[in-house]
């Protein structure tokens, strides 16, 4: 295995670079769009075939309605039957006595008259009558039926016990009740006494044409290979009525029906997925279902395909072409520069003069040509440079060596002073000598808690002889803080502006300036409070602006900031005449 990709690596890196760009851009374009144009494509076809599917569905509830207004007929003649008084009277006559010979041909005239109203009219093929007793016109009319005929039936027991009103059957769905024949919806109805409406009466029964049924669920319009399921609440039906029929998989339907009354399922093997739009036709009981594939479903997506695939294809040969334009320019102009180098090499460093446009190739050309026309400048700055550093290191020297000159100096003033007894000047002078040993700290950046806060206590003492003493100076330092490291000159150039722009403006130049340390997590806080008269908005956000002499707010916040990281430096909380408190945020280090 390591061999191979050795190989490879070797055969990617003898290849030009023209070859690798066009192969890289080929990549770069055209995978994408084949996976962009699948997914599309998938996407397109997933929704298609669900509005599609739900298409179908529509149409297939719109069958289950013209369904509907077709049954319509039965539930008007068993409506008419239960409120027609002629045979509310035949039916109590019959069920409580015999009858006599002038009403038998009288109720036997009444009843054909009205089942001859109905025959003919929407479908209707027969209307017939199941009555208590047994009168002698039962046996002379083929519409008038004793009860006894609807008892053979199991499928009626429910209707005949009282537990449902009515009933829809399908012929082949009759087993034993011989006066049904052919292709033919059967609906019955209990007739009820109306003055005792607990007290039946009798049924009638509506014999309907069902070829209408067909007819409508065969002008749904299905692709080839589809298929119309209908299924009675016993058994499949209409198998031979229905067109779009033998395509293999209602046998797969069969076997695991849906529960729901409607909807959308998938049925079938994986390798290939059948769909099933099925619906339950309301009063018949009816479960009605379009079977077809996805191929089926998914026919109006076939031209989106081959759109995509065509696109896919055009897109193809356009990122080739570019390819090869792009890559050609891109080498062209870097053999001039391949050239200039080895030129370069030898020595002679040539330039190119005709560069245009602003892209990589053309900055990387004027960068060579500036190295062309700098390089023996550089030589004699490298030379400079390296002077430069001697006399760096040489002012060092001398910035070393002339402090001590002045802590001596310092120091014979102080005795001189002392000589002539003027303590004042003795302690100012010592006040600054220890001062001025803190700040430069023999060259050190570094120094104590406790040795900066010493540092500013001399600053105040020779700050406090120009103000005789005005302002009281207040240290607070938490306990364990004294020791530990922090970078110098932090404090005092705060509490100078604590005096400057807060004591000083006081009526009376007097006031209060506390120092604070304190830590919290990992980080320790140094505070400079003031009674002062306070410090505009506008003014605390110049002292982060303006530069300064010496160690200014802005170059102590810078440093902080250098040393301890941007969550680190300096805070101000000021109102005009209620003081201000600075705040230095630094992290903890080590210890002395």
């Amino acid at each position: 295995m390591r061999k191979v990709l050795n190989k490879l690596s070797g055969m990617y890196y003898n290849i030009n670079l023209r070859t690798k760009l066009v192969i890289s851009y080929l990549i770069l374009i055209i995978i994408p769009v084949m996976v962009l144009v699948y997914f599309s494509y998938i996407t397109i076809h997933k929704s298609v075939v669900e509005q599609t599917g739900k298409a179908y569905l529509e149409t297939l509830k719109q069958a289950e309605k013209n369904i509907a207004f077709g049954i319509e007929t039965a539930y008007n003649i068993a409506d008419l039957t239960q409120s027609n008084y002629d045979i509310q009277l035949i039916l109590r006559t019959v069920s409580e006595r015999a009858l006599t010979s002038g009403e038998v041909i009288d109720f036997f005239n009444l009843l054909n008259k009205n089942v001859s109203n109905y025959v003919g009219k929407s479908n209707v093929l027969k209307v017939s009558y199941f009555m208590k007793g047994n009168p002698t016109f039962v046996s002379a009319s083929p519409n008038f039926f004793g009860i006894d005929q609807l008892q053979l039936e199991a499928g009626l027991q429910p209707l005949l016990e009282g537990k449902i009103k009515e009933k829809w059957f399908y012929a082949s769905d009759v087993e034993h009740l011989s006066i049904v024949q052919g292709d033919e919806v059967l609906f019955i109805k209990e007739i009820k006494d109306i003055n005792r409406f607990q007290h039946v009466l009798g049924y009638v029964m509506v014999e309907l044409d069902a070829k209408f049924i067909w007819s409508i669920l065969n002008d749904i319009r299905l692709p080839d290979g589809a298929e119309t399921l209908v299924m009675s609440p016993n058994k499949r039906i209409g198998s031979t009525q229905l067109l779009a029929g033998g395509s293999g998989v209602s046998d797969l339907f069969l076997k695991s029906l849906p529960e729901e009354e409607e909807g959308i399922v998938s049925f079938g093997p994986e390798e290939r997925t059948n769909y099933a739009v099925f619906s339950k036709a309301k009063g018949l009981d009816w479960q009605i279902a379009l079977l077809m594939t996805e191929t089926h479903l998914g026919m109006n997506s076939r031209w989106i395909q081959n759109f995509m695939l065509a696109l896919a294809g055009v897109v193809s040969i356009i990122a080739i072409i570019t390819a090869l334009i792009i890559s050609g320019s891109i080498t062209k102009r870097l053999k001039k520069l391949v050239k200039l180098i080895k030129h370069a090499e030898k020595g002679s460093f040539e330039t190119e003069d005709n560069i245009r446009g602003n892209d990589e190739y053309a900055r990387l050309q004027r960068s060579f040509n500036k190295m062309s026309t700098r390089i023996k400048a550089l030589i004699e700055e490298v030379y400079q440079a390296q002077i430069s550093k001697q006399d760096a290191e040489m002012k060092l020297l001398y910035a070393q060596i002339n402090p001590h000159f002045l802590y001596n100096t310092l120091d014979i003033i102080q005795w001189s002073a002392l000589r002539i007894d003027a303590k004042e000047i003795a302690e100012l002078t010592e006040s600054l000598a220890k001062f001025l040993r803190l700040s430069l700290n023999e060259g050190k950046e570094h120094i104590s808690v406790a040795e900066e806060v010493m540092e500013v206590s001399k600053y105040m003492q020779i700050i406090n002889y120009r103000y005789r003493g005005a302002i009281q100076f207040i240290t607070n330092v938490e306990e364990g803080l004294e020791e530990k490291i922090m970078i110098k000159m932090i404090l005092q150039p705060l509490v100078e502006n604590a005096v400057i722009h807060g004591i000083r403006p006081k009526k009376g130049k007097a006031g209060t300036i506390v120092v604070r340390a304190y830590q919290e997590d990992a980080y320790m806080y140094l505070e400079v409070i003031d009674d002062g008269v306070g410090i505009p908005t506008e003014r605390l956000q110049q002292l982060f602006e303006t530069e300064t002499r010496g160690y200014g707010v802005k170059n102590v916040h810078q440093r902080i900031q250098v040393y301890y990281g941007m969550e680190c430096g300096l805070q101000f909380y000021s109102e005009p005449g209620m003081g201000c408190r600075a705040v230095a945020k630094l992290k903890i280090s080590g210890s002395l």
